[in-house]
């Protein structure tokens, strides 16, 4: 509770921080100001880009994942029916006959 309180006053502070920025910039020079919002949202678009990449990315390897998961199930259940087929000893009287 505490650790996600400090993260939210952090980012309350410098959203503060970036809007007292803004502010003197739009005293001071109203184009550079307008600059600088542009630059930020440039930014932000940006990086919720490469986050949608990412998200899909994920997603896509969480896929992929699952569908090897499924796989090497199926081998290990193929494996172990296999198992009794097989015996080293040349004249094993426990030899499963293949079909």
């Amino acid at each position: 509770m505490i650790f996600k309180h400090t993260i939210m006053s952090a980012k309350i502070k410098m959203i503060f921080e970036w809007l007292l920025t803004l502010l003197k910039l739009v005293k001071s020079d109203p184009a550079k100001a307008r600059e600088f919002s542009d630059l930020v949202t440039d930014q932000y678009d940006y990086l919720v880009e490469k986050i949608e990449l990412f998200q899909k990315d994920y997603f896509e390897l969480c896929e992929r994942i699952k569908l090897l998961y499924v796989e090497i199930s199926g081998l290990r259940e193929e494996m172990s029916k296999n198992a009794g087929l097989k015996c080293n000893v040349t004249d094993c009287n426990q030899r499963q006959l293949s079909n």
